[in-house]
């Protein structure tokens, strides 16, 4: 795992080149600690970096006060229902924590991405899928 203060800094990093690629569909794009938000309408979209870059960024939908938000109020196209494992909703999105850790995608390692699919990139993918 990285340092608190690498982590910090890489996430900063991943957040300016972000705002490059995805400009103003991700509303008020921010790191706060090690989780990232972008406006959703009414709600977030929260990628939690805690673990990144040994683990993927988990992806959820909160409300404005963080707490989390069920299928029903994810953009269509953006939840899958229900994940089997982690029994919350989630977007099967290649680089995700919740793709990588879905039964049918267990051998599709993460290692094998962790250089290529860097935040611009996923916050693009899930942007587009909510329809932004």
């Amino acid at each position: 795992m990285l340092p608190p203060s690498v982590l910090s800094e890489m996430l900063d990093d991943e957040v300016a080149a972000a705002l490059g690629r995805v400009g103003d569909r991700a509303g008020a794009l921010r790191r706060t600690g090690t989780s990232v938000t972008a406006e959703l309408g009414e709600h977030l979209l929260l990628l939690d970096g805690a673990r990144y870059e040994a683990e993927p960024f988990r992806v959820s939908v909160v409300s404005r006060t963080g707490t989390p938000v069920g299928h029903e109020g994810w953009p269509p196209g953006l939840s899958l229902g229900n994940h089997p494992i982690l029994n919350r909703p989630f977007a099967c999105i290649q680089g995700t924590y919740e793709y990588h850790a879905h039964p049918s995608h267990l051998a599709d390692h993460w290692a094998r991405y962790r250089s290529r699919i860097r935040l611009p990139d996923l916050l693009d993918h899930l942007l587009r899928k909510a329809g932004r």
